[in-house]
């Protein structure tokens, strides 16, 4: 928990003479028994030698090494493809799912715009093409020290049962598999953020189970609002549909649920219906896009305005209630309630479970960041001794930390004396963020800081005062470093680790040494565009070097090029057939993939 800045304190005092005190640190858990200390009725007891610090063992010698790779997605899948057979390694991958899924997809997958199978890869093919092993099975514990997984497999059970008996299912089988090297790509979870209803009341989007999910509800929705005698405001809550989150995932399923909307359910509904009709999207950022470039930011908003897609901007979603959204004003404090017929939650991540468990059985001190796995130059998990490496959303690189030009910064925009010692203690919010300015170039994250300078400030500063002191300053680093995530949580970085690593173990070819070794290699992220769907075949295109592209030409490259990324050749020519068939003959908008509500409670 960050300090508050001491108010009683001069105007001006020496910097840099005495060490300023830190605010301490959270006590991090660890797996490792901590000796404990026994009262001894003697005056002078005798000394007691410490334990030596926990390491994990590194892996040694030549020869064959076991490499097992725990998930399915981008970063696992561009690892597999990319190890050399002829390399002297055994490659186990461990997953509960069984295919890699194309995620930019995922909203068209969710609206019928491209079938479900046309986005999926099998992973036993690339797997059976190697000659590695594949185990369906999740991953549900970590022993660093002994070099082993312990794996768990659900028991077999109908495709069509009840979430009830899905919750009372039991493990079916348990077992370890021992490694030399560990892969972590097991992604990242939806964050909820501690908003009340979200996990009762919304659904994610993340999975192909989600896409099925959310096809199969809206179709729902349009079916029962046909029925006879429904009121109007009824039919308004039915056909209210929310995304919460703005960024990519969020605005492409807005764009996509538009697209399904007006060019198809148009013409196979009562036309009575669309005026019920309201789409909304909800972000806490003033734009849409945010995170793009702030000409696409702002087109992205133009555009979705115009097609009447509901921008609910600056606003922090309180509460997801059965059939409303709870909401306030960021700016003006305000709290209103939306209907919502269907809500879907696209906003944000946090560590996946596994990872914590990782950070746990790690020496204690060596991941102090959170929010994902950190890792050095060649993505190898910090404490592991070079054992464990995390690729994807799941692993943070290791960045050069503010901290340690905490004072100096400081310095520089306080107000010294000619000597430049007698300077100001507390600061104003144009100073601190001055100060914060003057290290963007070293430190690149400062800016996430300048860009919420008022809440960061808030924060950080007396209250009575408003002012910030020395104290305040570092603690606002201190939070912002510990907060690394050196590289945005996307596929295609995702993909570019795996396609790194497997060329790193690779280049060794078994060599224990060179794997440890900080002299071999270092990962470089190469940005090679943003891409974003926003619907009536309209796209938004960042690409270095190039141009901002955007209107009806983005949407030719959008296609175009998730059509050739997809994994294999199989695929390319099922989402080619795909979007053919839906530009000829629109959307399937049938719900095929799955029971009735009134089925699924058994009442035939």
């Amino acid at each position: 928990m960050a300090m508050s800045c001491a108010a009683a304190v001069p105007a001006r005092a020496v910097l840099g003479g005495a060490p300023v005190g830190r605010a301490s640190s959270r006590a991090r858990t660890s797996r490792r028994p901590e000796r404990v200390a026994t009262r001894a009725a003697v005056a002078n007891p005798p000394s007691v030698t410490p334990l030596a610090p926990f390491t994990v063992p590194p892996t040694t010698g030549f020869g064959r090494k076991t490499v097992v790779v725990l998930g399915s997605g981008w970063g696992a899948i561009s690892f597999v493809k990319s190890l050399e057979q002829t390399k002297a390694y055994d490659v186990i991958l461990v997953s509960p799912r069984n295919y890699f899924l194309y995620t930019p997809l995922l909203p068209g997958a969710a609206t019928g715009a491209v079938e479900e199978r046309s986005i999926v890869e099998p992973i036993r093919r690339s797997i059976a093409q190697k000659g590695y092993k594949y185990y369906e099975a999740a991953c549900v514990d970590v022993d660093p020290a002994g070099k082993k997984i312990k794996c768990r497999a659900e028991e077999p059970s109908f495709e069509y049962s009840t979430d009830d008996d899905a919750e009372q299912r039991r493990a079916w089988h348990t077992f370890d598999v021992s490694y030399d090297y560990l892969v972590t790509s097991v992604g990242a979870v939806p964050n909820t953020f501690g908003v009340p209803g979200v996990e009762e009341n919304a659904m994610f989007f993340k999975e192909i189970a989600h896409a099925s999910k959310f096809r199969r509800e809206v179709s729902e929705r349009f079916e029962r609002a046909t029925l006879p005698d429904v009121p109007d405001a009824r039919l308004a809550e039915l056909l209210s549909f929310v995304i919460i989150g703005a960024g990519p995932t969020g605005v492409e399923l807005a764009a996509e649920l538009y697209d399904m909307v007006y060019e198809d359910v148009a013409k196979m509904y009562p036309k009575r219906l669309l005026p019920f009709v309201k789409i909304s999207i909800i972000d806490l950022q003033e734009k849409i896009l945010s995170a793009y470039d702030r000409r696409i930011a702002e087109y992205a908003t133009e555009f979705f305005q115009r097609a009447n897609i509901e921008c609910l901007l600056n606003k922090q979603v309180l509460e997801v209630k059965l059939g409303s959204v709870v909401m306030k004003d960021s700016i003006t404090g305000v709290v209103e309630t939306i209907p919502a017929g269907l809500s879907v939650w696209c906003s944000g991540i946090k560590l996946n479970p596994l990872c914590e468990k990782i950070m746990d059985a790690l020496p204690a001190g060596s991941q102090e960041n959170r929010r994902s796995l950190a890792t050095d130059k060649n993505l190898r998990v910090k404490g592991s001794n070079g054992t464990i490496f995390a690729i994807g959303d799941c692993a943070t690189m290791e960045r050069p930390r503010s901290m340690a030009r905490a004072l100096e910064l400081f310095r520089t925009a306080a107000k010294c004396d000619d000597a430049g010692l007698a300077c100001e203690l507390t600061l104003d919010k144009e100073t601190v963020k001055a100060a914060l300015a003057g290290g963007v170039e070293e430190f690149p994250h400062l800016e996430e800081v300048i860009n919420n300078i008022d809440a960061s400030f808030v924060k950080h500063a007396d209250a009575s005062t408003k002012r910030c002191t020395f104290v305040g300053f570092e603690n606002m680093l201190t939070e912002v470093d510990n907060g690394l995530r050196a590289l945005p949580a996307t596929a295609q970085v995702a993909k570019q680790e795996g396609e790194y690593l497997a060329g790193f173990f690779n280049a060794c070819d078994a060599d224990a040494e060179r794997l440890r070794s900080e002299n071999e290699g270092k990962f470089e992220y190469v940005h090679k565009g943003s891409l974003a769907y926003i619907g009536k075949n309209a796209a938004v295109a960042d690409i270095p070097g190039f141009a901002i592209v955007k209107g009806v030409a983005g949407g030719l490259i959008w296609k175009s090029f998730e059509t050739i990324s997809q994994v294999s050749i199989r695929n390319v020519f099922l989402v080619s057939a795909d979007m053919i068939r839906t530009k000829l003959f629109g959307r399937d908008i049938s719900r095929i993939n799955g029971e009735t509500n009134t089925s699924r409670r058994g009442d035939k």
